[in-house]
C-alpha cells in the first residue's frame, strides 16, 4: 500500500501554556516545527521519563508525532493512544486521533484506523484535522474499491481525497505532496487491473488537470502548464477538463509574462467552437481575449 502520511504540527503543547512551557518541550516543539523529528525524539524520550502531572499527556502526544515522522509508527501507537484518552473532550483530541489513525494505518490496522479517523471527524467536525481524517477515509474507501475491482468507484474516492487535501494545502503547504500522490495514482491507473480495464478515461483527465492545479497553487507555473497541455492534448474527448486546461494554461502564461502565448491558448479554444462553443469556458476565453485587446465576435 502506497500511503503518504502527514504527521502535522499539533497543538499538544498548549496545555503547558505560554511562558510555563519547560525549555526542553519548547526545544522539542521548535524541532518538530523545523522538520527535525529526530532531534524531537532525542529530547522527548528522556523528558517523558521525568514528566509529571500535566506534562505527561502533551509529552506523550509530541513523542508519538515525532516517532511517526521518523517512520516508527509502531512505537508511536501506544503514546498516541494514551494521549487520545488524556485529551478526550478537549479541542486537541481531533489532532491526536488523526495522528493515531495515521500510525495505525501504517502498521496495517486499517479498520481500527478507519474507526479512529471517524472519531476525529466527530470530535471537531469543522477542524482541519477532521477534514484531514475525512480525506484519509475517502482514500481508504478507494483502496477498498480498487481491491474489489470496482475501479470507477475507486477513482472517484481517490480524487475526492486528493481534492480535500489540496483544499487544506491553502493553510499548510505540507498537504500538497499528499494530494499529488493521489492524483498521480489516478493518472497512472491501477496496477491491479488488466490493461484497459481500470479507470482510464475521464478520471485520468481530471487527475492530470488536478496535478496542474497542485503546481499552480504553489506558483510552479511551467510545471502546471505542462500538465494542462497534457490534458488538452491527450484527453481531447473530455471537453470540460480540456476547456478548463486551456484557461488555466493561459492564466499561468500570463503570470509568467508571456501574454502572447496566453492569447494563443485562448484563441485555440475559441477556434474550436464546434467542440467548446456550448461550454461556459468558451465565453470566458472570449471575454479574456477582449480584455487583452483582441477583436473577438
Amino acid at each position: 500500500m502506497r500511503t503518504s502520511i502527514l504527521a502535522f504540527i499539533l497543538f499538544s503543547f498548549a496545555a503547558f501554556g505560554g511562558d510555563a512551557l519547560p525549555d526542553i518541550y519548547r526545544e522539542a516543539k521548535a524541532a518538530l516545527e523545523a522538520g527535525d523529528a529526530e532531534k524531537a525524539v532525542a529530547l522527548l524520550e528522556p523528558a517523558l521519563r521525568d514528566a509529571k502531572g500535566g506534562e505527561i499527556a502533551p509529552a506523550q502526544l509530541a513523542l508519538g508525532v515525532a516517532y511517526l515522522r521518523v517512520g516508527k509508527a509502531e512505537a508511536a501507537v501506544p503514546f498516541l493512544e494514551k494521549a487520545s484518552v488524556a485529551f478526550a473532550g478537549t479541542p486537541q483530541v481531533a489532532s491526536v486521533l488523526a495522528s493515531l489513525g495515521d500510525a495505525l494505518r501504517v502498521t496495517g490496522e486499517a479498520e481500527t484506523a478507519r474507526r479512529v479517523y471517524k472519531e476525529a471527524t466527530e470530535a471537531a467536525p469543522d477542524s482541519v484535522n477532521a477534514k484531514y481524517a475525512m480525506a484519509r477515509i475517502a482514500e481508504m474507501d478507494g483502496e477498498k474499491f480498487e481491491a474489489g475491482k470496482e475501479y470507477a468507484k475507486a477513482a472517484e474516492r481517490y480524487l475526492a481525497a486528493g481534492d480535500a487535501l489540496l483544499a487544506l494545502a491553502a493553510g499548510d503547504a505540507g498537504y500538497y505532496a499528499a494530494a499529488r500522490v493521489l492524483y498521480e495514482k489516478v493518472a497512472k491507473g491501477s496496477e491491479k487491473a488488466a490493461p484497459g480495464k481500470d479507470w482510464r478515461g475521464e478520471p485520468t483527465a481530471r487527475a492530470v488537470f488536478s496535478l496542474g492545479e497542485v503546481e499552480r497553487a504553489q506558483g510552479h507555473f511551467p510545471e502546471a502548464i505542462a500538465y494542462y497541455q497534457r490534458t488538452f492534448v491527450s484527453w481531447v474527448k473530455y471537453l470540460h477538463w480540456c476547456a478548463q486546461a486551456y484557461l488555466r494554461a493561459a492564466e499561468c502564461m500570463e503570470k509568467l509574462g508571456k501574454r502572447d502565448f496566453a492569447k494563443a491558448h485562448l484563441r485555440e479554444l475559441v477556434r474550436k467552437q464546434q467542440k467548446f462553443g456550448k461550454l461556459p469556458e468558451y465565453e470566458q476565453a472570449k471575454k479574456q481575449l477582449r480584455a487583452w485587446g483582441d477583436e473577438i465576435q
